[in-house]
């Protein structure tokens, strides 16, 4: 099932504590899980102060931005770029004061809109984790990016509600907020309500059903999302980065002999979910065969004659494997010399 998500994510940076001086804005804009449009303004902050510590943050100085346009006058500009879409940011109580703020401060009438936020959206996806911010976050996912620039971390947001919606086997932003039992948070010149989780209706305490009893009230038991640890990899966080990055689109895998740090059948899901087809025996469409080391194979016999007939095909070692998809670990000792 694809994630065919519509959205905009966004991500302000300001030239002081002050709600209204965004200094920066970026705008992402996804239709059917796909970013197809990306914009970044630079903005003159009112009144045009800069802090340093958010100089130090950022690296925006006001010799930088001491030309743009002031907000008010982008407005118009962003307001097209946003559209009417629900707007997603991570840790989005920040960034959504900052867009009311500066409304507000440039006289704008607000408009009443929907937005979310990846740091709620991740916590649920991904409980356990010792940190939710969107650099670890992405660390984690194989997403790399230029952290505190707005147009590099709105386009690291969009891709973590990205991988929490493939990661969850949902179609759409609302059918994961749904399985999240995440409400959406809503803005307009009344302020702002945040999206939060939703509380479980009050039920009976049957078996199987999550929930239990105790002291006349009814209490929820959140289910834990599996982890995947295999073999001391965190075989989760491998396949959502294997549907992001797709390090093996279009190869054709054939794999032989017995793995040692890692289960074929997880190498195979691995594969398959980094964009490669996974084959049984070498045949004219093989490009990649992944050995163990000190293991006779047939397949491997198969893979050097066509090899040396002219089709192109690598033979890797498991660790070399291991390499393609994002494995890194201390587990790297097999590298086999071909």
């Amino acid at each position: 099932m694809e994630f065919a998500a519509d959205f905009t994510a966004i991500d302000f940076e300001t030239a002081s504590r002050r709600s209204d001086s965004a200094c920066q804005l970026g705008a992402v804009r996804v239709r059917g899980g796909k970013i197809v449009d990306k914009a970044m303004w630079l903005i003159r902050p009112e009144p045009f102060f800069f802090a340093r510590t958010n100089i130090a943050i950022h690296g925006i100085t006001p010799q930088r931005v001491e030309s743009e346009r002031t907000f008010g006058d982008l407005w118009e500009e962003i307001a097209n770029q946003l559209g009417d879409d629900c707007l997603v940011a991570h840790n989005a109580s920040f960034d959504i004061g900052v867009l009311l703020a500066c409304l507000m401060k440039h006289n704008k009438e607000i408009p009443d809109f929907q937005y979310t936020c990846t740091r709620s959206i991740a916590r649920q996806t991904w409980p356990g984790k010792r940190s939710y911010g969107l650099k670890p976050l992405s660390q984690w996912l194989g997403v790399r990016f230029q952290h505190h620039d707005a147009l590099e971390d709105s386009i690291a947001c969009a891709k973590l509600l990205l991988a929490a919606g493939i990661d969850r086997g949902v179609s759409s932003l609302e059918s994961l907020e749904s399985k999240l039992r995440l409400s959406r948070g809503m803005a307009g010149d009344w302020g702002k309500q945040g999206p939060a989780k939703k509380r479980r209706r009050k039920s009976r305490n049957v078996p199987g059903s999550g929930n239990y009893a105790q002291g006349g009230s009814t209490q929820t038991v959140q289910e834990p999302n599996p982890a995947y640890q295999t073999g001391g990899l965190d075989l989760q966080r491998l396949l959502v980065r294997a549907d992001f990055i797709r390090p093996l689109d279009g190869e054709h895998v054939v794999f032989t002999g017995t793995m040692k740090t890692i289960s074929r059948l997880d190498a195979m899901q691995l594969a398959s979910r980094s964009g490669a087809d996974c084959q049984d025996v070498v045949d004219q469409h093989t490009s990649i065969v992944v050995v163990s080391r000190g293991q006779p194979s047939d397949q491997r016999e198969a893979a050097k004659k066509r090899r040396d007939e002219g089709q192109a095909i690598r033979i890797v070692s498991e660790d070399e494997f291991r390499d393609l998809v994002g494995i890194v670990g201390p587990e790297s000792v097999h590298r086999a010399v071909q």
